[in-house]
């Protein structure tokens, strides 16, 4: 009930308005009854009419709230609805009070000279009516946008109208899409200038998509105003599609493999196999931010004018267990969605670069968040794409630490293994025995081979993570 409340109060500037349309149509509709008799002193049916109009403006703020609250629900609001959509322009309400003007006046007036006028203008706007009507019809709609793009990567989706008339052209189409992810929504749109009988003619829009998740296309409504501006009529086409957005991958610092793998490296490397992805020098590249001092390769440096590293490649024949504690309060504030977003980013980028420098090695991910998941994933672009589709989707918890998160994580931890446990929860502020470094000290949770925990801090991932808009 507290969480229904403080979603009602973030929304509080959209649905201010239609709360106080509902207050106001139930103050007439208590009027009515209260003061029938100065009502009907009006006229007889003045009270009776006063109720419709109060009934109808408080549904109309009934259905103005759900769309706010339940925004999906706009999808079956139009199939019930019908395609078909007739609305006046700013210019075509003008028009129409002229002319309703121009009528009334040769009514009272008895004036023919009005009355010719009022009939040569309805003529334009009949006109308008009927070609905007004749241009929407036999026309067909597509949309084809990409499976998976990542945060703030630009992709373009694009609409293809299909003209199967006969003779008739189609001017000024305009193609406006939705999209919809939780509180966000878009309204990109197109226009195609002219599409001609029997033809095809497609057009593109780019967008950027700032937050992970599976992001809703659809419907797709077309519109036209042509040739006078008098009438805007439209119809709509139940073209639905979803698009996957993955975390923002980024890339690991130099820095990271120092930290934590280069000792255990040097121990094991004369029992390592050698071959491509043993601990062997590589090739000497330039300078990138976040690499290590110790890895810049002094006289290359000197030669060249410009600072140059020596690059290995890891010995990355190890079991990577990681385990991720997603957890958010019940009110989260910007900072800590943010430990959130940067704990799913520093995982996905983990995973791919292990994935992509392994052989003969498993990855296993244990989350806790809203749900407990466990998933092991093979070597390959199609494991680390069904990792991605997971992380994209995984939601937080509000809870403490579930007794069977630190026992499959320690259930799936071998002497061969590298275990990387990530939280979002601040263990400084939590009772030490809630903490997550407390429940693997527990007996029968203890880690094998190398382990280690870090916190979602932003200021702690970035000197591993390295993200493009950090």
């Amino acid at each position: 009930m507290k969480h229904f409340f403080h979603h009602v109060w973030q929304k509080r500037s959209q649905v201010g308005p239609w709360l106080f349309l509902m207050l106001l149509s139930g103050i007439i509709f208590k009027y009515t009854y209260d003061a029938p008799l100065t009502l009907g002193q009006f006229h007889h049916n003045l009270p009776l009419l006063l109720r419709v109009v109060a009934v109808a403006l408080c549904l109309w703020s009934i259905y103005q709230i759900l769309m706010v609250f339940f925004p999906g629900l706009q999808k079956y609001q139009i199939k019930r609805i019908g395609r078909n959509r007739v609305s006046l322009p700013r210019d075509g309400i003008v028009y129409l009070l002229m002319m309703t003007v121009l009528f009334v006046g040769s009514v009272l007036s008895r004036e023919n000279m009005l009355m010719l006028v009022f009939a040569m203008m309805t003529g334009p706007f009949v006109l308008n009516g009927w070609i905007t009507y004749s241009m929407l019809k036999q026309i067909q709609l597509k949309r084809l946008i990409p499976q998976r793009v990542m945060v703030g990567e630009t992709f373009t989706a694009e609409i293809i109208l299909e003209n199967n008339k006969k003779v008739l052209a189609a001017h000024l189409m305009e193609v406006t899409d939705e999209v919809i992810n939780g509180d966000d929504q878009l309204s990109p749109s197109v226009v195609f200038r002219r599409v001609g009988p029997r033809q095809q003619v497609s057009a593109h829009y780019s967008a950027k998509l700032m937050r992970r998740g599976i992001y809703e296309f659809g419907p797709l409504q077309v519109s036209t105003r042509y040739p006078l501006g008098l009438v805007k009529r439209g119809a709509v086409f139940s073209e639905f599609s979803e698009l996957i957005v993955h975390p923002q991958i980024g890339r690991l610092s130099s820095q990271w493999a120092d930290d934590f793998f280069s000792i255990a490296e040097v121990a094991q490397q004369s029992r390592s196999r050698k071959g491509v992805f043993d601990d062997e020098f590589n090739h000497i590249r330039e300078y990138r931010t976040g690499d290590s001092q110790r890895a810049i390769h002094w006289r290359s440096s000197a030669r060249l004018g410009e600072l140059m590293v020596q690059e290995y490649h890891q010995n990355r024949n190890y079991d990577l267990i990681i385990g991720l504690d997603l957890w958010l309060p019940a009110y989260p504030s910007e900072q800590q969605s943010e430990r959130m977003e940067w704990a799913i980013s520093f995982i996905g980028t983990l995973c791919r670069e292990h994935l992509r420098y392994s052989r003969d090695t498993k990855l296993t991910l244990v989350s806790q968040g809203k749900t407990l998941e466990t998933l092991e994933v093979g070597i390959g672009s199609q494991g680390l794409e069904y990792l991605l589709d997971f992380l994209a989707t995984v939601q937080p918890g509000k809870s403490t630490v579930k007794k069977e998160f630190p026992r499959l994580v320690a259930e799936a931890s071998t002497p061969r293994s590298r275990t990387v446990l990530i939280t979002t929860r601040s263990e400084q502020d939590v009772p030490k025995r809630e903490r997550l470094q407390t429940c693997f000290e527990e007996p029968g949770n203890e880690l094998s081979g190398q382990w280690r925990l870090l916190e979602a801090d932003p200021e702690i991932l970035s000197r591993w993570l390295i993200l493009e808009n950090s």
